[in-house]
């Protein structure tokens, strides 16, 4: 009897300056691991801030320098707008420029392309210019002939021009939001995404993993006015959108996989809510929250049964048909 196909999923959440938390768990988990943590897995994905992460590890950036790129430039990505212009422009703009973003982005990843990349990624978006989800990916399937030859520095522009915080994000594709409007946990887009193009028609083992962002579940005050305008939701609009998401989510793919589902997540304790209720919050108490909870996740995990499968697993070498990495045959095409 043939042996079944096996493929491993990585599923990075989105959530501002909470990213802090998953490269964390990402640091943690490649030093204990010993080799790029991509190696481990089949096809990555990662939405805003777990896009970035995800672009990151599919380049084999250590996870290290990747958790550095939050905690060192978190204040010059989540820069404020000048008082004027916030106080001027408070209901027209959004909260942060782009600018700082952009700048730390290309220090880190250059003029990387998606065709550069050595493990297979799906990145989420919404493309405003045709009010549909889009989904930036490896070519890692015939069909998948374009997304190659965009840098990744535009691709996780796109994913994480989140509502209110960041403006829109523009690139040779069309004008891009946040992904986390349409899959702010992507592991259910990993899941489609391996039976339908990476094994299809087949009996395939699918495992998931899922890291997340901390997110605390957007809820309202008993005594809250239900009359709410959009100076009333602000932020807190996206919010319950990113959290609603990952909730169902994750129901999904518990009841879609059992224990081949393993999700690594915290809840903030009610004085640890206070520093990193906010996406955009770079302070002192958050990045120590963040840190430090990620790596007791991280011991965690490593010490679960159900992690185990993860940390033995080697992906093969994925077939490409696109692009600069490409190795699949004429035949195969």
């Amino acid at each position: 009897m043939a042996d079944i196909p096996t493929y491993h999923v990585l599923a990075l959440s989105g959530g501002g300056y909470r990213g802090l938390y998953t490269a964390t768990v990402l640091a943690e988990l490649e030093i204990a691991l010993g080799r790029p943590i991509a190696s481990h897995f089949d096809l990555i994905c990662g939405t805003s801030a777990g896009g970035m992460l995800a672009l990151g590890l599919a380049a084999e950036i250590p996870a290290q320098e990747l958790k550095a790129m939050f905690e060192d430039e978190g204040n010059r990505i989540f820069g404020c707008r000048s008082l004027s212009r916030r106080l001027l422009g408070f209901w027209l703009n959004a909260k942060h420029d782009s600018k700082g973003l952009k700048e730390v982005l290309s220090e880190r990843f250059q003029d990387i392309t998606i065709g550069n990349l050595k493990h297979r990624v799906l990145v989420p978006a919404v493309n405003y210019s045709t009010g549909c989800g889009q989904f930036f990916k490896t070519p890692h399937h015939p069909s998948f002939e374009l997304d190659h030859h965009m840098r990744i520095v535009d691709v996780a522009l796109a994913t994480a021009a989140a509502p209110v915080y960041f403006p829109l994000a523009r690139n040779n594709s069309g004008v891009f939001a946040d992904g986390g409007l349409v899959g702010n946990a992507p592991g259910l887009f990993g899941l489609h995404e391996v039976n339908t193009f990476l094994t299809p028609d087949q009996n395939a083992l699918i495992r998931v993993l899922s890291i997340g962002t901390m997110t605390i579940g957007a809820t309202i005050r008993g005594n809250a006015n239900l009359d709410r305008g959009f100076g009333k939701w602000r932020g807190g609009l996206f919010d319950l959108v990113i959290s609603a998401q990952e909730s169902s989510v994750h129901y999904m793919l518990r009841q879609s996989l059992g224990d081949k589902y393993f999700q690594i997540d915290d809840k903030a304790t009610p004085d640890q809510s206070k520093d990193i209720k906010a996406l955009d919050r770079v302070s002192i108490g958050a990045t120590n929250t963040l840190k430090d909870r990620g790596k007791h996740a991280a011991q965690r995990a490593l010490g679960d049964p159900l992690f185990k499968p993860f940390r033995t697993h080697q992906a093969g070498i994925p077939i490409f048909y696109h692009g600069p990495n490409k190795n699949a045959s004429e035949a195969t095409c």
